[in-house]
């Protein structure tokens, strides 16, 4: 079984990561970018199975 796929887009994704951490060691893989050009991107390469939005 793979690890089910978070996208997280937020301009502040640094204050957040004690929550990417909590994530992760629920086994989730979560990826960070920090604007929507980028985000926009990653899931054109990429599935994801949520993406987070700020």
């Amino acid at each position: 079984m793979t690890n089910k796929r978070i996208l997280w887009a937020d301009d502040e994704i640094e204050l957040l990561q004690p929550h990417i951490l909590f994530l992760q060691s629920k086994g989730y893989d979560v990826e960070t970018v920090t604007n929507g050009d980028d985000a926009i991107s990653r899931i054109s390469a990429d599935p994801f199975d949520i993406v987070l939005l700020d």
